[in-house]
């Protein structure tokens, strides 16, 4: 998979899970809320590391 076209999938995650955490936090379900922000920063975590993995590929 091309590198735009991955971080553009993992962006997508992100952006939904957080619509789902919002969504918890107006249903104040604050386990549910908790999970999907732990979900986004793992899924920045992520996106980091490949975007790091290809920006050093690119200097190799």
């Amino acid at each position: 998979m091309e590198r735009k076209k991955f971080i553009d999938h993992i962006d997508k995650l992100i952006e939904q899970s957080d619509a789902w955490r919002k969504d918890a936090e107006k249903r104040e379900d604050w386990n549910s809320a908790c999970f999907y922000q732990g979900e986004v920063k793992a899924y920045e975590r992520v996106k980091r590391v490949i975007q790091r993995e290809f920006d050093q590929q690119l200097h190799v």
